[in-house]
């Protein structure tokens, strides 16, 4: 896999090259000034760990490239994003990167130049390709914390990209939006495995996934497999969302379309943010899988689960 490095994107980026982008403008006391009105809720000596510190951040959709802009704003001194995909019309309710002039262009790529936008002085390092087999290592490798925001029917990528953390031992935040509401898990190297949530192996979850690609999975099948999967993974949508909850499941069912509101991804985004900043400092009340934490702002309520919830 070609890696190169430069300080800002080229013109015509390649999709099959990883592209890393140096700090421009490293100078401590542009840094500073900077990040000046995040000193108070952290100290000097906490900001000056978080330029320290590498996030990988696995989607650049609704969730994934907001958090990017955060993170960099916030301080952290290299992100890096990978996503396969290019933009299109309907991600611009939602996607912090997906504007008129980004249409059709890589996620990768764009949501890149945009961090690149905000701040000259991190890190940016950017894979066009996604999660894949030979690219998973290297994302992974180096990282403090990775950020799993791959699109939830995807599940063999998901997998991969789990399975990567846990042989470096790098702990994996997945945050979702689910209607109004937003749940974060933790899965470390100790937890509870994405697999035995999912009840999957990596072949398996490859074998799903094509078949769901090949719309050979039937209706039927289709429906008990969106069921079942919102269940693990959104279990509060059903009750919490009586209404919607059956147009959500016909549009994954007949189109595998996610139902996603522009508010949401920003009130997640944010919520996951702050809870990224308090693992890296060691004070986050997340617990690890099975657990897991549920925010919702319809309802104005906030939960911490523990335990077998899964079924």
């Amino acid at each position: 896999m070609k890696n190169l490095s430069f300080f800002d994107l080229p013109d015509n980026p390649a999709t099959g090259i990883v592209y890393r982008l140096m700090p421009r403008n490293p100078f401590e006391i542009r840094y500073r000034e900077r990040t000046d009105r995040n000193i108070g809720i952290l100290t000097l000596k906490q900001q000056a760990f978080l330029r320290s510190r590498v996030i990988g951040i696995a989607g650049c959709g609704g969730m994934g490239g907001l958090l990017a802009a955060i993170l960099v704003r916030t301080g952290i001194g290299e992100i890096r994003i990978a996503d396969p995909e290019t933009f299109d019309v309907s991600n611009v309710n939602r996607q912090f990167g997906a504007n008129r002039s980004t249409i059709g262009k890589p996620k990768a790529f764009e949501t890149a130049r945009m961090l690149r936008s905000i701040a000259d002085d991190t890190t940016v390092l950017a894979y066009p390709m996604g999660i894949t087999e030979k690219t998973a290592s290297s994302f992974v490798r180096g990282c403090d914390l990775i950020i799993d925001e791959i699109e939830i029917l995807e599940l063999a990528t998901g997998i991969l990209l789990h399975q990567e953390a846990r042989k470096e031992g790098v702990p994996v935040f997945s945050c979702n939006t689910a209607g109004f509401g937003t749940h974060l898990f933790k899965f470390t190297p100790t937890s509870m495995t994405i697999e035995e949530m999912l009840g999957l192996t990596l072949s398996e979850a490859q074998t799903t996934d094509a078949a769901r690609r090949a719309t050979s999975t039937t209706p039927f099948e289709m429906e008990r497999f969106i069921r079942r999967l919102i269940a693990l993974i959104a279990p509060e949508l059903e009750p919490c969302h009586p209404v919607e909850f059956p147009r959500i499941i016909k549009r994954l069912v007949n189109e595998q379309k996610a139902s996603i509101l522009g508010t949401n991804p920003a009130f997640a985004t944010g919520f996951l943010g702050d809870h990224i900043l308090l693992e890296l400092l060691n004070s986050s009340p997340i617990p690890p899988m099975p657990g897991y934490a549920y925010l919702d702002a319809r309802r104005v309520e906030a939960k911490i689960v523990t335990g077998a919830w899964w079924h």
